[in-house]
């Protein structure tokens, strides 16, 4: 009797190495046509142009800020090289430039704590921090000495944003569609109105204005752009708004509504708009209207935003960051204040995504270079160390589905995700088969090992840390089906990890 061709031929085991999901997370492709290196779930991973690293965490800078929730921080500089840093919270402002656990009040009496803030030298040569909240006027600091400046001709108190545009200081009114600036190099005296009301079809208040660098065709130029809660984008060129010579609109475009009054990030020299309907260069927005959804920055993850705008429209905290030093472009989704904050983030270079949880952020601030935020009666120093103020981080990756060369229905046993690391992180790793998305992975246990400081760990007991190396243990996985999804879940204390790519071993069954 003739043996079938299954009984007579052994089953070889196929190996392929697939990388890992450098492209980010993705909330808009077809799951069942996505590119391998893109992630259908990325929490504290993030994205760089060879491999995912486990995000960093914090530390804290101040610990007992009485009034609770930090709203606003602010950075003060000046070009002589002095430098500090502010936090808001409750009524009060607390110098938080020094690494403390109560910092001092340094100004008090406030309506609120929700400051929008500029640094100006005006003509004199002083250097200032100048923020409004929309009901205590505008209020300053000069390196020294916390002030208020006078500004006539309208309700100043009213001033809820504050920017400089062309050596000018300009002023949204809560509240109006009214545009306000002082004379150029001034911090005080009487305020002009550039009044939009007749320009603005969808009503609403004027949010924030902002500078856009562009070249229209005459050469580059600074535009002034303002944005309206309602959607509406008007953008102005020239240098004096009292002379129409000098001053005039060159467009009105009618755009996804702004989810805060932080709404514009400067992006190298073109301006970024956060919107209901994702994160838009100026330079496309208003050039396309929002008719090619492809070139926003958001585009990968426009799911993903439009379903947290929904959700946590009306809460305060939504502010777009761009911190060059790190590559990052990060937007803080305020869930909850004070806790089960979400930020998404993106790595400049790539222009892939991923998001962070366990970063309780309401407000963040680049000063000196790195970038703080403020939470539940704390300011903390984020991305400087790799722990969350001592406490583990905990990252999960879920790639997107692959057919491993062929449709053939295949028996998923082995895989080797190549990690690298500088310690020993507890890991645990599966594979999702045909679409599931069931947790295939274990509890995660770590035990953190503490490195030695120098200059006071003994020599010869003290742990110390090493350069990354390469892990490459094989892993136990089960799973039969046609298309597969690899799954990594990382917990680690002080050690970097980063994941480059993961060989996958299955064997090749029929197309039934």
């Amino acid at each position: 009797m003739l043996k079938s061709i299954a009984q007579r031929r052994p089953q070889e085991g196929v190996l392929q190495s697939i990388p890992a999901p450098v492209k980010g997370w993705n909330t808009v492709d077809a799951i069942g046509n996505m590119d391998v290196r893109y992630a259908l779930d990325m929490e504290n991973f993030f994205p760089t142009p060879y491999d995912v690293m486990l995000r960093k965490g914090f530390s804290d800078q101040v610990t007992s800020i009485a009034n609770g929730q930090v709203q606003s921080l602010m950075a003060y500089s000046s070009p002589a090289g002095t430098e500090a840093l502010y936090a808001a919270s409750g009524g009060a402002i607390y110098n938080c430039t020094q690494a403390t656990a109560t910092a001092s009040v340094a100004a008090s009496g406030f309506a609120n704590a929700l400051w929008e803030h500029t640094n100006f030298t005006n003509t004199g040569g002083t250097s200032y921090l100048l923020c409004v909240n929309g009901a205590n006027g505008l209020r300053s600091f000069d390196g020294t000495t916390w002030g208020q400046q006078a500004i006539s001709g309208t309700t100043a108190s009213a001033f809820a944003h504050i920017s400089l545009h062309k050596n000018r200081l300009w002023f949204c009114k809560d509240n109006t569609l009214e545009a306000w600036y002082l004379n150029t190099g001034a911090v005080s005296g009487t305020a002009s109105k550039l009044d939009l009301s007749g320009f603005c079809r969808l009503g609403g208040e004027l949010m924030a204005t902002a500078t856009w660098t562009l070249d229209a065709g005459e050469g580059i130029d600074d535009y002034w752009v303002a944005a309206t809660s309602n959607g509406e984008i008007i953008a102005y060129k020239g240098t004096d708004p009292a002379s129409a010579s000098t001053w005039a609109m060159i467009g009105k475009w009618e755009v996804g509504k702004p989810l805060s009054r932080k709404c514009f990030a400067k992006f190298g020299g073109d301006v970024l708009y956060l919107a209901e309907d994702g994160v838009w260069p100026l330079s496309v927005l208003l050039v396309t209207e929002r008719s090619r959804p492809l070139l926003a920055l958001s585009n990968k993850i426009a799911d993903a935003i439009r379903k947290a705008a929904i959700a946590y429209r009306s809460n305060v905290g939504w502010q777009l960051v761009f911190w060059p030093r790190e590559t990052m472009l990060l937007t803080n989704i305020p869930v909850a204040t004070g806790a089960n904050q979400r930020q998404y983030v993106m790595n400049s270079i790539t222009k892939a995504w991923g998001y962070f949880t366990g970063v309780t952020a309401n407000c963040f601030e680049i000063y000196q270079g790195n970038l703080y935020f403020g939470g539940n009666g704390l300011v903390s120093r984020f991305w400087d160390t790799f722990a969350d103020d001592g406490v583990a981080i905990t990252g999960n990756v879920k790639q997107a589905f692959h057919y491993f060369k062929n449709r053939a229905k295949k028996q998923f046993v082995m895989a080797r995700p190549i990690l690298s690391t500088n310690g020993a992180p507890a890991t645990s790793f599966g594979m999702n088969v045909d679409f599931a998305d069931d947790n295939v992975l274990a509890t995660l246990t770590f035990s953190p090992i503490t490195y030695g400081v120098w200059d006071t760990a003994t020599w010869d007991n003290g742990v110390w840390g090493g350069d990354l190396s390469v892990n490459r243990n094989w892993v136990n996985v089960s799973g039969l089906g046609f298309c597969a999804a690899s799954r990594l879940k990382v917990q680690a204390n002080g050690i970097e990890v980063h994941w480059q790519s993961t060989d996958c071993l299955f064997k090749n069954g029929g197309v039934i």
